[in-house]
C-alpha cells in the first residue's frame, strides 16, 4: 500500500472560487468538477482564513489535487462558518456579525407659543375699581402706622438738621484761634524767604562787581606792559 501511494503523480488543480452576497451571509462557492464529497476538507485557520484541499484519481497512479486559504471578510463570524457540497460545487456560508441599531427616540411635538390677549380698558376700571375697595376695608389701622411712620421720618430728619448745622460755642473760638496762627506763620515764612532771596540777589550783584574790577586791572596791566615795550623799542633805535 505504501508503495502504491509513493508511485502517485500529482497534478495541480488551480481551484476556482467567487463570492456571493445575501443579506445575513457572506457565501464563498468553489467549482470542483469531478470531486466527490469525501475528498475535500474544509477547515478555518487561526490566523482567519479558510483552508481548502482536496484530491482525486484520473486514472492509473494519476491524481489531481488542490490546496488554497482564502482570507474570510472581518464582517462573518468565523465560529458558524458552515459547507455544503452539492453538483460538483462547494458552497462555504459566512453569516454576517449582526450589528445593534440605535434606537432613535421621536422626537416631542413642538409646543405653540401661547399669546396673551391684551386687556380690555373696562376690565381695567374694574380691576382698580376692586383695589380701592380692598384698600378702604382696611380700616383705619394702616392711616395710623403711616402716620406714626411719617412722624419719625421727619424727627429723624430735624435732628440730622441740627447735626449738621455750624458748631455754637468754644468749637467756633478754638477755630478762629488756629486761623490766626496760621496767618502768623504764613508772615514768617514769607518775610524769611524774602530776606534769602534779597540776600542771594546782593550776593550775585557783588560778584559782578568783583569780576568787572578784576578785568578792569588787568586790562590796565595791559595797556602799562604795551607802553613800557614801545618806550624800550624808542631807546634802542636811538
Amino acid at each position: 500500500m505504501a508503495n502504491i501511494e509513493t508511485d502517485r503523480v500529482y497534478q495541480d488543480f488551480e481551484l476556482a472560487t467567487r463570492w456571493t452576497s445575501e443579506p445575513d451571509a457572506e457565501i464563498l462557492v468553489a467549482d470542483l468538477p469531478g470531486f466527490k464529497k469525501e475528498q475535500v476538507k474544509v477547515a478555518v485557520t487561526e490566523t482567519r482564513k479558510l483552508r481548502l484541499k482536496g484530491e482525486r484519481p484520473t486514472g492509473g497512479n494519476k491524481w489531481i489535487r488542490f490546496h488554497q486559504e482564502i482570507p474570510v471578510p472581518l464582517t462573518v463570524d468565523i465560529d458558524s462558518v458552515s459547507a455544503m457540497f452539492k453538483d460538483n460545487k462547494l458552497y462555504i456560508r459566512h453569516p454576517k456579525v449582526k450589528t445593534e441599531i440605535p434606537q432613535t427616540k421621536p422626537l416631542s411635538p413642538v409646543k405653540p407659543p401661547v399669546i396673551m390677549k391684551p386687556r380690555d380698558h373696562h376690565e381695567t376700571k374694574q380691576g382698580q375699581g376692586s383695589k380701592e375697595i380692598v384698600g378702604k376695608s382696611s380700616g383705619g389701622k394702616t392711616d395710623q402706622l403711616k402716620h406714626d411712620a411719617q412722624q419719625k421720618v421727619r424727627e429723624l430728619q430735624s435732628g440730622k438738621k441740627e447735626l449738621i448745622g455750624e458748631p455754637k460755642g468754644p468749637l467756633c473760638y478754638k477755630d478762629e484761634e488756629k486761623d490766626k496762627v496760621g496767618a502768623k506763620w504764613f508772615e514768617k515764612y514769607k518775610e524769611a524767604t524774602g530776606n534769602v532771596v534779597k540776600e542771594a540777589k546782593n550776593k550775585r550783584q557783588l560778584l559782578c562787581n568783583l569780576a568787572a574790577s578784576i578785568s578792569l586791572v588787568l586790562l590796565i596791566l595791559l595797556y602799562v606792559r604795551n607802553a613800557v615795550r614801545s618806550s624800550l623799542v624808542w631807546i634802542s633805535e636811538e
